[in-house]
């Protein structure tokens, strides 16, 4: 891949940006131009995945690119105002926002489930994005240039998944917040898009890719020749980035290599 630099002069913050996901998007926003505030729980991947144990902006930054990381816990509002004015003040604006901080625990029945664990997922998974885009779109509307805001939603908002009720609810939420904004924001010429991924190898779906029966159920029920790769996520979260989608707002993109057609 050749980097076209289309995002240059652009300003991005992304959450969850110190793994999977994120990572893979902010290492292509920067490698096509644009200044990457990286926002997460800590600067270090989380165990368990591929990366090495760079930071997600050291290696921006060793890259010749520009990027700074804010600690982020996405549940409280007020950090994420601070990882908004980080990119305002260090940057000079706001121009693109990827709400991609999540997480997928241990998928329970409504039966057995704690409701702690429940309230959990959905304070990251739904009111996650909520500060996120709120605290963003504030920003945008008050520069007056417009912006991009992209969330992650996943296929398990749009199909379910068996006995993921929880993490299914709070991606649906995500895909509602998605197109309400598109609606509401639409005047300032500020877009709303949702990426879906599938089965993608991350660490949070580590334990699929350590088990060689469930890693076959997924691909015989995929139907392209191979499951998943974050920079697949991260491609789509440039094109929704870039100037070609210009006249898209409210869409839900499934990235799933067929996953959700059947």
């Amino acid at each position: 891949m050749t980097a076209e630099r289309r995002l240059e002069g652009r300003v991005a913050l992304i959450t969850g940006a110190a793994s999977g996901n994120g990572r893979a998007i902010a290492l292509r926003y920067a490698a096509e131009g644009a200044a990457v505030v990286c926002a997460d729980l800590v600067p270090n991947p989380i165990a368990g995945g591929w990366e090495d144990s760079a930071t997600t902006h050291d290696l921006i930054n060793e890259q010749g690119g520009r990027a700074t990381f804010v600690e982020c816990d996405v549940t409280d509002g007020a950090q994420v105002a601070a990882a908004v004015a980080t990119a305002t003040d260090s940057y000079g604006g706001l121009d693109i926002t990827v709400a991609n901080a999540g997480i997928s625990p241990m998928a329970y029945s409504i039966v057995d489930e704690p409701f702690e664990d429940y309230k959990q997922v959905q304070a990251v998974n739904q009111d996650g994005v909520w500060w996120t885009c709120r605290e963003s779109a504030r920003a945008m509307i008050e520069q007056g240039r417009g912006g991009r805001i992209v969330t992650l939603a996943s296929i398990a908002g749009i199909t379910g998944v068996q006995t993921g009720y929880h993490y299914n609810m709070s991606k649906g939420a995500v895909v509602q917040i998605t197109r309400t904004l598109a609606i509401e924001l639409a005047p300032h010429s500020i877009t709303v898009n949702a990426i879906c991924p599938g089965y993608v190898r991350t660490s949070m779906t580590r334990n699929l890719w350590d088990d060689p029966a469930k890693l076959a159920r997924l691909q015989a029920t995929t139907p392209l020749p191979r499951l998943g790769e974050a920079e697949d996520i991260a491609g789509a979260a440039y094109f929704l980035a870039s100037d070609d989608a210009a006249w898209m707002t409210g869409v839900i993109m499934p990235v799933d290599g067929g996953f959700s057609a059947i």
